[in-house]
C-alpha cells in the first residue's frame, strides 16, 4: 500500500510538473532590442513552433531615412535566399522605413525574420519589436515528455492496485478455529482413575506369613 501511495505521488508531481511547463511553453515571446546591421550583412532572428501560430512585429530605422527589406522565411525559403538563388517565395515581405507588420504561421517548423538593404547591404540600424505567439519547439517536447511519463505512471500504478487486490482475493482464508458449543458430538467425560490407597492400606494391615507358629 506505501508503495502505491509512493508511486502515485510520484505521477501527480510529473502531471503537475508538465502541465506548468506545457503553459510556460504557450506564452507569448516578446523580443525587443536595437541592432547594428553591418555592411554586407543582414539580422536574423530564428524562432521554432509546434502547431500553428502568429508574429507580429515593429521594425523602425534609427539612422534617417534609409529603406530596409523585411522577410519572413520557413526553412527552405532561407535556405534559397542564404545560397542566393531565391527560387523558395518568403512567407512575408515588405519594404520600407519602418514596418509593422502581423502574419499567421500555418504550421510546425522553424522560422527567420530577416531584415536586410537590398541590393546595396549597406549599413544600417533599426529598431526591433517583435512577437511570437505559438508553443515553443523544445518546451513543449519537454512537457510532453514529463506529462506522458506522468500519465503513464498512473496507469502502472492502477494496474499494481489491481494485480494487488486479485492476489488478496484468490489467497486461500485461514480455517477458523473449532467452536466447541457447536459440536454434534461431544467426547464422553473421562471416567475417574481408581484411588489405590485402600488396597495399599489392606496389605499393610496384613501380618507377613513367613510359616512362624507360636506356641
Amino acid at each position: 500500500m506505501k508503495r502505491t501511495y509512493f508511486l502515485v505521488a510520484i505521477a501527480s508531481l510529473q502531471i503537475i510538473l508538465g502541465s506548468i511547463t506545457l503553459i510556460g511553453a504557450a506564452q507569448p515571446v516578446r523580443t525587443a532590442e536595437n541592432v547594428v546591421v553591418l555592411s554586407g550583412s543582414y539580422f536574423v532572428y530564428d524562432f521554432g513552433i509546434l502547431g500553428t501560430g502568429r508574429l507580429s512585429g515593429n521594425l523602425t530605422v534609427l539612422n534617417g531615412q534609409q529603406s530596409f527589406d523585411l522577410f519572413v522565411f520557413d526553412d527552405a525559403g532561407y535556405a534559397s535566399f542564404r545560397d542566393g538563388s531565391n527560387t523558395v517565395a518568403p512567407l512575408f515581405k515588405q519594404s520600407g522605413t519602418s514596418i509593422m507588420f502581423s502574419t499567421n504561421l500555418t504550421g510546425s517548423g522553424q522560422y527567420h525574420v530577416v531584415a536586410v538593404d537590398v541590393p546595396q547591404r549597406r549599413v544600417f540600424q533599426i529598431q526591433v519589436d517583435l512577437v511570437v505567439v505559438g508553443l515553443k519547439t523544445g518546451e513543449t517536447i519537454v512537457a510532453l515528455i514529463v506529462l506522458v511519463g506522468g500519465l503513464a505512471l498512473v496507469g502502472a500504478t492502477l494496474m499494481l492496485s489491481v494485480w494487488s487486490w486479485r492476489r488478496a482475493r484468490s489467497a486461500p482464508a485461514p480455517a477458523p478455529a473449532p467452536d466447541p458449543a457447536s459440536d454434534p458430538l461431544p467426547d464422553p467425560p473421562l471416567d475417574p482413575l481408581p484411588d489405590p490407597l485402600p488396597e495399599l492400606q489392606e496389605a499393610a494391615q496384613d501380618p507377613p506369613d513367613d510359616n512362624t507358629r507360636i506356641y
